[in-house]
């Protein structure tokens, strides 16, 4: 499956970050040369024009790292064919605005190469009503694509602020390692700790710290839609079959940052009459800047409600809570989420009691 990391060591996982940080560095000229810009405007927060390379450079290092290692056997060639073609869409979509219906088509076709290419499908839902497992049986293949254009979205979507995307995503990456370590699936934790190390490596160039005034490279459509791809197929590797480490609704907990903002403003723009693709400011990184809470505020908050999430699931795991379970605490949660971005006042009003923003701004009084 995958990649062969057999020869993986120390060394190359701490070479990771270092290679693609380097290669986003690299393509911040031909990206300036080709238009591949993320100019200030509507939803935008930025105030410079910076170049949308850090999807590209995040694939470049995933097939140079991997084929440094070893060949590429294979249902690999199938999930590399799949990430070629989520990269491009991606890049012409940063570069050209291609519009959601072709983003669409794409990803279904990342998707239906995967299915047909590989035999890592979502083949059941667990035992989630109580009443014994859910075998999706002639549905499998349908629920697999729909699964993995859903993650592909999710990922996308809350990719809004500097550093967002790739602090929200860590978590689950590393949550995912741990299982597949304690799994016996040694593998695909190296997989995803090498994931996991070249998405900081991008990071570190997103994010203004004290060392970088500002982000240097964004993470872009291709980015976004890249590391959702690949968060899809971790999870059902590792939760798509009965036995796996992991049951399906505790690889939907370990996603829930993403999974939870995405389902909740889809179901408010429907609610509104309005295409539930249609951009806005109602996703929860939104109502935070909207609220007065600095980028890195909002970075910091998400990232830890990501990883508190993740941290919860692996605890219920030791404990054997009941699937039924929870699933009932994750419908209970994504009712809370829905009600906190209709309400935003109200949700930034009690959350400012607990944590002040750090521009003392007040717009969400004044939306």
């Amino acid at each position: 499956m995958s990649f062969s990391f057999s020869a993986v060591n120390a060394g190359l996982v701490l070479l990771a970050p270092v290679v693609s940080g380097f290669l986003s560095l690299a393509l911040i000229r031909p990206a300036r040369h080709f238009g591949l810009l993320d100019h200030p405007a509507g939803r935008k927060a930025h105030e410079q024009v910076t170049p949308l390379v850090g999807g590209l450079g995040i694939f470049l290092a995933f097939v140079g790292l991997n084929a440094a290692i070893g060949s590429v056997p294979g249902q690999s060639l199938s999930l590399l064919a799949a990430m070629l073609v989520t990269v491009v869409i991606g890049v012409l979509d940063d570069a050209h605005e291609i519009g959601y219906r072709s983003k669409f088509f794409a990803q279904l076709a990342a998707a239906l190469i995967l299915v047909s290419g590989t035999t890592v499908h979502m083949t059941h839902f667990g035992n989630l009503l109580g009443l014994g497992p859910i075998e999706l049986g002639k549905w499998t293949v349908l629920v697999t694509v729909m699964s993995i254009v859903g993650v592909m979205n999710a990922t996308n979507m809350i990719d809004g602020a500097d550093g967002l995307a790739g602090s929200a995503l860590l978590p689950p990456v590393l949550a995912y390692a741990l299982v597949a370590a304690s799994g016996g699936q040694g593998r695909v934790s190296s997989e995803l700790l090498l994931l996991g190390w070249r998405d900081r490596g991008f990071s570190g160039l997103q994010s203004a710290h004290p060392w970088l005034s500002r982000a240097l490279v964004f993470l872009g459509d291709a980015g976004g839609l890249l590391l959702g791809l690949l968060l899809a197929w971790y999870s059902m590797v590792l939760s798509g079959r009965p036995g796996a480490p992991l049951s399906p609704i505790e690889a939907v907990w370990i996603m829930g940052v993403p999974l939870l903002d995405m389902g909740s403003v889809m179901l408010l723009r429907i609610s509104q009459r309005r295409s539930p693709f249609f951009g806005d400011r109602q996703h929860m990184h939104y109502v935070l800047l909207d609220g007065g809470y600095s980028v890195n505020q909002v970075v910091a908050m998400m990232a830890t409600a990501s990883a508190t999430l993740g941290l919860a699931t692996l605890v219920a795991r030791e404990l054997a809570v009941p699937e039924v379970a929870l699933f009932a605490a994750f419908l209970a949660l994504w009712g809370g989420w829905l009600v906190a971005l209709a309400r935003p006042k109200q949700t930034l009003r009690l959350l400012k009691k607990a944590i002040a923003p750090a521009s003392g701004a007040l717009a969400s009084e004044e939306a």
